[in-house]
């Protein structure tokens, strides 16, 4: 009767790794080679990939069954063997990425307990014996001499001991042969035990524990670097425009690019005159809120983190800051569900999207302008550009006279609002 063996890995292991390396993805995605003969390349690439296959093939070696003989061989092993070799390989690769010492992991011997010839072979030295005899160079095993007994030895093939063979080697899982090139020699007997060869690769799968403690020491060394040099407020001398795009490249710097086009429209914000000088104070206040927002990411680059209001400048968990919702202010209530569309199509104006999007979106956004406030004025013969901004515009008054995320973050401000009426509400600065 065939017996059935299968490995337990805990993949939460990986999983937390993946969850760790992520939260910092950015300055995860900078590390460099350190340690190894790939010294200042960057990393980012082995790092996903060790990653991917660490997930995926602990998942499957958890799922494998092993035990069953098929054409004369244990072919279940050999598959199981090269791909556990793929989880310590990645292992052994992330830990020398992220500076995660081995030595002391790496000379233990308990496992197998073979010591070798010279008496000083480890666990890992016997693992990457028996795949090299068993799997990758069963005609030629040349590299491991203190398990050899000839200049190199061949395996013909590796079989599961069953009730009648056990007793003969050993109560071993598996037998192989290791054929010394000697005449009339029968070689030597290779008795694999297979919970030693589990035990060896859950220690190494096990060892992410170690490595994720390392990449959270390199995280928390990045951020304290990076909290060491503050980011100045804007200079006296200093144009608005040359401050925002400070700000942008320390973004680039310290959270990655992804809100860059953020800074951009703050850029174009700040640089858009109406042609009406009507729409001066509306657009005006609008600008205003969103310099405050990047105030807030001021606050944010220097503390590395956008979590609580003091960085964010939203008062929740939503994973958003006011900076980002001010790129496209949308009203809460009835105004975002009955608009949803029309909301969605707006960018088509932002002049990226060709002729025929840009004249869809005007006609979205004339759906729109009845409902909204006064304050803006809409001309018919308005450009796309500019219909755009007094868009933005006319959302950002809906918005700080709802209630709503961005009412609440936005101070009860002239600078920032309309008239104060009851309809503002909730705003930081707002009195009892």
């Amino acid at each position: 009767m065939e017996r059935c063996f299968q490995i337990a890995l805990d993949l939460s292991l990986i999983k937390d790794f993946s969850k760790q390396l992520d939260s910092e993805e950015h300055i995860s995605m900078q590390k460099m080679f350190s340690t190894s003969k790939y010294h200042g390349i960057n990393a980012w690439d082995c790092i996903a990939t060790c990653v991917h296959r660490i997930h995926d093939t602990s998942g499957y070696l958890k799922d494998m069954k092993l035990g069953k003989m098929e054409h004369g061989n244990a072919f279940d092993f050999f598959e199981f063997m090269n791909n556990a070799s793929v989880i310590v390989d990645s292992v052994d690769m992330l830990a020398d990425v992220f500076d995660v010492d081995q030595t002391n992991f790496d000379s233990r011997f308990d496992i197998f307990q073979k010591r070798g010839k010279d008496g000083n072979g480890t666990d890992k030295d016997y693992f990457e014996f028996l795949r090299s005899l068993c799997v990758v160079h069963p005609q030629n095993t040349s590299r491991h001499k203190r398990y050899q007994n000839s200049k190199f030895v061949s395996c013909p093939y590796v079989v599961w001991c069953d009730s009648l063979t056990r007793s003969f080697w050993n109560d071993a899982d598996l037998h192989a042969n290791a054929f010394t090139n000697e005449n009339n020699s029968w070689g030597d007997s290779i008795c694999i035990y297979i919970d030693e060869v589990f035990a060896y690769v859950v220690r190494r799968y096990e060892f992410l524990s170690e490595i994720t403690k390392g990449l959270c020491r390199y995280q928390n060394d990045v951020i304290r670097s990076y909290v060491a040099k503050p980011v100045q407020p804007k200079g006296l001398e200093e144009s608005l425009d040359a401050y925002v795009l400070r700000l942008k490249s320390e973004a680039n710097e310290r959270f990655g690019s992804h809100e860059d086009f953020i800074y951009d429209f703050a850029l174009d914000l700040i640089q858009f005159t109406p042609s009406n000088a009507v729409n001066y104070a509306a657009v005006d206040r609008y600008r205003n809120a969103l310099l405050y927002a990047l105030e807030l990411e001021r606050h944010a680059l220097n503390s590395m983190t956008h979590e609580g209001a003091e960085n964010s400048g939203l008062d929740n968990d939503s994973g958003w800051t006011l900076f980002g919702d001010l790129w496209h202010p949308c009203p809460s209530g009835d105004f975002s569900g009955k608009y949803a569309y029309q909301l969605e199509k707006l960018h088509y104006l932002d002049g990226t999207h060709g002729p025929d999007n840009a004249l869809w979106g005007r006609l979205q956004v004339e759906k729109m302008i009845p409902e909204f406030p006064g304050s803006v004025h809409f001309d018919e013969l308005l450009g796309d550009h500019e219909l755009y901004m007094l868009t933005l515009t006319a959302l950002y008054e809906l918005a700080v006279s709802s209630s709503g995320w961005i009412n609440d973050a936005i101070p009860m401000d002239t600078r920032y609002r309309g008239l104060l009426d009851d309809k503002s509400n909730g705003g930081p600065n707002a009195e009892e």
